[in-house]
């Protein structure tokens, strides 16, 4: 791409205005990467590189697994254990006197239900009052229709 731009660009016009920096940029490449200095001092880093084998240690990532795998088990196996252990028991043999424990326990929490929604009563008082307001709904469609059909007549009176 360099050659090309740093050449004759006859072909396109608008990169004459770029052929000097391409130029320019061509010949500082060349310099900078083909000098003898450049590359006696990449030879003498690459040869100065040790190689150093990788050290794996897989007796201990062994024992890293193994310990972990042992862990899971044991976690696992102490809650099995602890819910097998803890599991709900019926508290009433009898089914007559678990339906009747039951209904005196939900009996017990609808009074306290029903004595705290007694103060809200009065706002039953506020629905009453609304109700006679729906006629009103009445009356404002009987309105749009009367909207409506002035609507209509102005409409036909501009057409005469």
């Amino acid at each position: 791409m360099l050659d090309y731009f740093s050449g004759d660009v006859g072909d396109l016009p608008e990169w004459n205005t770029y052929k000097q920096y391409f130029t320019l940029l061509k010949s500082t490449r060349i310099q900078s990467i083909h000098t003898p200095a450049f590359e006696k001092r990449l030879d003498a880093f690459i040869d100065g590189q040790a190689i150093t084998p990788k050290v794996v240690r897989f007796p201990l990532l062994r024992f890293a697994a193994a310990a972990s795998i042992a862990l899971i088990l044991g976690i696992s196996s102490f809650l099995l254990i602890r819910s097998q252990l803890h599991q709900e028991k019926d508290t009433f043999s009898d089914p007559q006197l678990a339906y009747a424990e039951a209904q005196k326990t939900l009996l017990y929490i609808s009074g306290k239900m029903n004595r705290g929604i007694e103060p809200l009563s009065n706002v039953s008082k506020i629905n009453a009052g609304t109700e006679q307001l729906k006629n009103l709904n009445k009356l404002d469609n009987g309105l749009t229709m009367l909207n409506f059909i002035s609507f209509i007549n102005k409409s036909s009176n501009l057409k005469k």
